[in-house]
């Protein structure tokens, strides 16, 4: 549990206080219907998890019934005026009611065995319990809970240490449990169970429904619940999510791995071109201050950006002489086939783009479309001085490696014609303050 939430509780306990100071009939509301919403988010997760963890699954069905009394509850509270004829006493009855099923149900969740056909059984005990207790209330056969003018009946009172001995029970359960599936959520459980147990003694104090061990009661019991939803929502939730785009990033990057080494396969003379390539360009984007999210478009971009030679028949990639027309067009057509072999990943950020335009240069004389300019986006045209660079640095089938001074000799003369002037400017600088390209290990 992270320390902001203890933070928290102190926060909520005063607001609360505030607000059950201006009207407690609107204080009791609001904690009241904080606690059924939050029942009912517990219900939505136990549905969208289907069984798939049966602790959730019971907690789930168990406050689905729950959150009925406590509606009740509410409606029939003092000064509420839904129900005609009834006094304090049916709504402590509710109240009673609701927390006898809510205290069995969690130990009961927690005793049965890790079985799915067991979540049955559970829904069928709790489901009669609560519509056969609903039924005493409102016929007059449940014990008198409350005497207006009196306080509270030995019977209620005997209800909530009962309940407080239920959960000491559930909170030893909780401590002694291995089980994987209750792990996850048991500090949570356990810290909501104790401020539960601290409410129901409150609850044993009062006998005026809107005085202050009443409203200390409530406070206790939002701040539980406001417990229980951070850690069933951040269990159930945030981070089975966080672990899906996690699973999700490496599978991309093993794609990405997978691919660009194909490409290399295919063209064994341009081994590591990619990733030498994505270091380069990257460096070239930090240096013009790009974004964190644009540098790792950029990356994704240039650790893909040839892999539409996988098209390019092999003898036209590994001739030692020079290429004639109709073979150059075949090694034209790459940056198209690659944007064509890619487009169905839902990339973030212009990472297609920049793989179909990193031939294309300033004065429009480059390829697939000949654009020009700004039509260029950026990052393709950090990339195209990032291919250039490390292919003129590495031997090819028909020529030796250029030397350094020699490669960016070629950068300094096309600057403003070809390349880009500011991005030819950021790449010179990384050259004289000594760049290199890092060894080729994964």
């Amino acid at each position: 549990m992270k320390r902001w939430h203890f933070f928290l509780w102190p926060v909520i306990a005063i607001v609360s206080w505030l607000v059950s100071r201006y009207n407690f009939l609107f204080f009791h509301s609001l904690v009241e219907l904080t606690a059924i919403v939050a029942a009912g988010i517990l219900v939505t997760i136990a549905i969208v998890a289907r069984g798939k963890n049966n602790l959730v699954t019971r907690i789930g069905t168990l406050y689905g019934v729950v959150m009925i009394i406590d509606v009740l509850h509410t409606l029939s509270y003092k000064g509420m005026g839904v129900f005609p004829g009834w006094s304090s006493n049916q709504a402590t009855q509710f109240w009673i009611l609701g927390r006898a099923v809510e205290a069995s149900g969690l130990a009961l969740a927690l005793l049965l065995p890790g079985r799915r056909d067991y979540n049955k059984k559970y829904l069928t005990v709790f489901l009669i319990a609560g519509f056969a207790g609903i039924t005493a209330v409102s016929t007059g056969f449940f014990p008198d809970c409350f005497i207006e003018g009196v306080g509270l009946t030995t019977f209620k009172v005997s209800m909530e240490y009962l309940i407080i001995a239920v959960i000491a029970i559930t909170i030893w359960l909780l401590y002694k449990s291995e089980s994987e599936e209750i792990r996850p959520y048991r500090n949570y459980f356990m810290v909501a169970l104790l401020l539960t147990a601290a409410g129901e003694l409150a609850f044993t104090l009062y006998t005026d429904v809107y005085g202050f061990s009443n409203m200390l009661g409530h406070i206790f019991r939002l701040i539980s619940y406001v417990v229980i939803l951070q850690g069933v929502i951040y269990r159930s939730l945030k981070e089975p999510l966080d672990t899906i785009y996690s699973k999700m990033e490496r599978t991309l990057g093993e794609v990405i791995n997978i691919t660009s080494k194909s490409t290399e396969i295919k063209d064994p003379y341009t081994g590591g071109h990619q990733k030498r390539v994505a270091q380069l360009a990257c460096k070239i984007a930090e240096k013009m201050g790009l974004s964190p999210s644009e540098i790792e478009s950029l990356r994704l971009a240039a650790r893909l950006h040839d892999v539409g030679k996988l098209f390019v028949p092999t003898d036209i990639l590994s001739k030692v002489t020079s290429l004639n027309e109709v073979e150059y067009g075949f090694i034209k057509e790459h940056p198209q086939r690659s944007y064509e072999l890619l487009k169905g990943i839902p990339f973030d950020g212009p990472v297609l783009d920049t793989i179909l335009q990193h031939h294309e240069r300033l004065d429009g004389s480059g390829y697939p479309n000949n654009l020009a300019g700004d039509d260029i986006i950026l990052t393709a045209r950090i990339l195209a001085v990032a291919d250039v660079v490390e292919a003129m640095l590495s031997n090819r089938p028909h020529r030796r490696a250029h030397s350094l001074n020699e490669t960016l000799s070629e950068m300094k003369t096309n600057s403003g014609k070809l390349y880009d002037p500011q991005v030819v400017e950021a790449c010179l600088s990384l050259f004289d303050g000594g760049f290199t390209f890092e060894s080729d290990k994964e």
